[in-house]
């Protein structure tokens, strides 16, 4: 959704210093864990890093190349991770991200984009409100008799179509958390949407204004207060894309700020000792991603052909912003868990590999990716990774699978359930 005047300036200023591509150079803890980039990582060549990719956005506007199914497959050949705007933020101000997602936009306004597989999915969220192409009737099979939700509560658990389809286990723990907190809360159940976060990504950007809307619309009659998330997609939908749309009246909280506060207020009693070594894995939407956007209304002063200034300075999205400490306060307070971090961490965290439709697209990278980030778990000597994102755990887990390492894999939720159940239930395989 950048504004098309800033998109041609910005396609012209890459200065070609290829630090997208890594992790600023103060911030390297180790050889093997100095990149950013996992289509770098991957495919090794300069047109599938964000500086590439905006050269390749310079030479579509520009006439050069036309639109095709070869420059399709390169744009779509990123997880959307972000990490090379951080990246990039350190000595330009462009916005690599933002312009790989507006040339994901033209590619699906040509009719060229986005990739077979995920016009499936944008199709399903369509017809079936998720893009699992499941029954809106069984969103809420996963919810457990057990579990106390009150339909006149002013706080709302949005779910999201991963946690209720897939990853139901997150859904489960996150709501029994709030009930053995005491916290009245109710959820949308079979009329819950998608919140558009595989279809924004997939370059859609209609379809998914629709969808904001309808959300922002549904939940807003509701009169609630307060909208809990344990998915870091549907949060960095709702806090930073929706108010880019309409106004959103009612809090956006994650669940791991949320269960902070819970601990914070002794609502939450962690009675139960896990004697666990754990690392965390940062999503890249809870983190980096999760940066609200500053509206910006300024001039663009061109000093020489390459070299420009924001006049006044424009406030540049570095990812310091995302939800870091929550998470790690939750797990640092539970009973027996110890926290030893990776190298690439917060607003330099590497992705899972999941995101930006290249789990469905591209398999083989989404996996690749997701082992190289269990690799560096395993330096660490934890038995556990522990995440906060539906989207994560499905990726983090097919890797460890794959690659045979004898890692756990827990969502925050799950470990923290762990800590203030005495006799927990039996949950749902994964």
């Amino acid at each position: 959704m950048m504004a098309p005047e800033e998109y041609k300036r910005m396609v012209k200023r890459c200065l070609r210093c290829s630090i997208c591509k890594w992790i600023p150079q103060v911030q390297i803890k180790n050889v093997n864990h100095a990149t950013i980039c996992p289509s770098m990582d991957y495919y090794n060549f300069h047109a599938y890093s964000g500086g590439g990719k905006i050269i390749l956005a310079n030479s579509v506007e520009t006439g050069r190349i036309p639109m095709s199914d070869a420059v399709r497959d390169i744009v779509y050949k990123c997880t959307a991770c972000g990490g090379c705007a951080v990246a990039c933020k350190h000595l330009n101000s462009l916005e690599p991200l933002d312009i790989i997602q507006a040339l994901r936009e033209k590619l699906v306004a040509s009719g060229v984009g986005p990739m077979p597989s995920q016009r499936q999915y944008i199709d399903a969220v369509k017809q079936a409100g998720n893009p699992y192409n499941q029954p809106a009737g069984q969103r809420a099979s996963w919810l457990p008799s057990d579990v106390k939700t009150h339909e006149d509560a002013d706080t709302l658990y949005f779910v999201g179509c991963t946690s209720s389809y897939r990853r139901k286990e997150i859904a489960i723990a996150t709501a029994r958390i709030l009930n053995a907190a005491g916290t009245r809360f109710k959820v949308l159940g079979t009329n819950e949407l998608c919140c558009g976060s595989p279809v924004l990504r997939a370059g859609d950007a209609s379809s998914f204004k629709e969808l904001a809307r309808k959300n922002i619309e549904s939940i807003s009659a509701l009169h609630v207060k307060k909208v809990v998330f344990s998915c870091a997609g549907c949060y960095d939908m709702f806090k930073v894309e929706y108010p880019r749309v309409g106004n959103v009246p009612f809090d956006v909280v994650s669940s791991s700020e949320y269960f902070n506060q819970l601990i914070d207020e002794g609502k939450l009693v962690l009675k139960n000792r896990v004697p666990l070594k754990v690392t965390y894995h940062d999503p890249c939407h809870l983190g980096r991603g999760a940066e609200p956007y500053i509206e910006w209304k300024g001039d663009v002063v061109q000093m020489l052909p390459m070299v420009s200034l924001n006049v006044p300075e424009k406030p540049k999205r570095c990812g310091a912003g995302g939800v870091y400490e929550a998470p790690r306060r939750v797990i640092t307070r539970i009973p027996g868990v110890q926290l030893v971090e990776m190298d690439r961490i917060k607003e330099y965290s590497y992705c899972c590999g999941a995101g930006g439709g290249v789990k469905s697209a591209f398999p083989d990278f989404a996996l690749h990716t997701g082992k190289t980030r269990v690799a560096e778990a395993e330096t660490t000597g934890a038995s556990c990774i522990v995440s906060a994102c539906p989207f994560c755990s499905t990726n983090l887990q097919d890797a460890i699978k794959e690659s045979g390492s004898t890692l756990q894999y827990k969502d925050v939720a799950e470990l923290l359930l762990d800590a203030i159940d005495t006799a927990p239930p039996a949950r749902p395989k994964k």
